[in-house]
């Protein structure tokens, strides 16, 4: 198994080489959603995106007004496209109110017909939306207090992951057998706030819905990824220890790694609580393979506020 994960990491530095593929013709499905209107923002002058959602917004852009679980319409949408960025689905806001086979017909047909589209219409490459709940649960404790990365067995705890786990398989089965590019980003959470509000969430729980965007927009665009799964979060010094040490003292562990927030924090009313601790995963295969780095970051907000690194 470590074998075939270093076989994969030299697969990731060689795509990372590689020149990126730029006018790209994109199927965005969900395009009025706060991920798609983010990707819509940071690419638009860059591709052409045929819009893909229910909302009438998107007609006038001269979109798709249809339901992703509709296959005559998502294969008529995929009609002259290099890519497809998929971020429509079921997703946990429907936590407790959707049943378990609204779930899955929402979110695994949807995929099923996307990739059907993609290898009918000679589409290469699909970006699809995952979530970090595949290891992390609904309560975000599968995993406890651990460090994440793409090495760990997913540990999902409820349907809406469980579902995104299986479009998973469903890619590497093309992959394997179609030859689909197929890469799955694992987002922590994302938000339309700027770093300013999203403040102590971007020690390891947040980054803005425009750095996932460029995750996205990265994914499709960077030749040689075939099978890859990568998880998205901020960019977080927090070590293992620093986790169990918040419980005790969360002021102890930022003064470790930003000497001087202290009192900045107080003067926002800002109190560091446990839970902006963990979980925590780690970025650097989506650094290697895209070339990402996240420009939001608890640095970038500190330093709004008047904090400097100290020499």
């Amino acid at each position: 198994m470590e074998i075939l994960r270093f076989a994969q990491d030299d697969e990731l530095a060689r795509a990372r080489e590689m020149t990126i593929i730029e006018n790209m013709k994109i199927l965005l499905t969900g395009a009025n959603g706060r991920l798609g209107r983010a990707i819509r923002r940071v690419g638009g002058s860059e591709h052409q995106f045929v819009l893909f959602d229910t909302s009438d917004e998107v007609v006038a852009h001269g979109g798709v007004r249809a339901d992703i679980t509709d296959p005559d319409a998502v294969l008529r949408a995929a009609e002259g496209c290099d890519c497809i960025i998929h971020t429509a689905a079921m997703h946990g806001a429907q936590y407790g109110k959707a049943t378990n086979a609204e779930f899955l017909r929402t979110n695994i047909l949807s995929a099923e017909y996307l990739y059907n589209a993609a290898i009918r219409n000679g589409i290469r490459r699909c970006v699809f939306s995952s979530t970090m709940e595949v290891y992390v649960g609904v309560d975000w404790q599968a995993y406890g207090n651990a460090i994440i990365d793409e090495s760990l067995p997913p540990r999902p705890t409820w349907i809406y992951p469980t579902s995104k786990l299986m479009i998973e398989e469903l890619g590497s089965m093309y992959a394997r057998t179609d030859q689909l590019e197929s890469v799955q980003l694992r987002y922590m959470g994302f938000g339309d706030e700027g770093i300013n509000e999203l403040g102590l969430l971007l020690l390891c729980r947040y980054v803005t819905a425009v750095d996932a965007a460029r995750a996205n927009l990265l994914a499709a665009t960077r030749p040689g990824l075939r099978d890859v799964q990568l998880n998205l979060g901020p960019e977080t010094p927090l070590t293992q220890a620093d986790i169990f040490d918040a419980a005790k003292d969360p002021w102890a562990v930022l003064e470790r790694h930003w000497p001087g927030c202290s009192p900045i924090l107080k003067q926002l009313k800002l109190e560091p609580e446990h839970k902006f601790f963990w979980p925590v995963t780690r970025i650097d295969r989506a650094k290697q393979a895209l070339g990402w780095q996240p420009e939001s970051s608890f640095d970038a907000f500190l330093k709004l506020h008047g904090w400097r690194e100290q020499p």
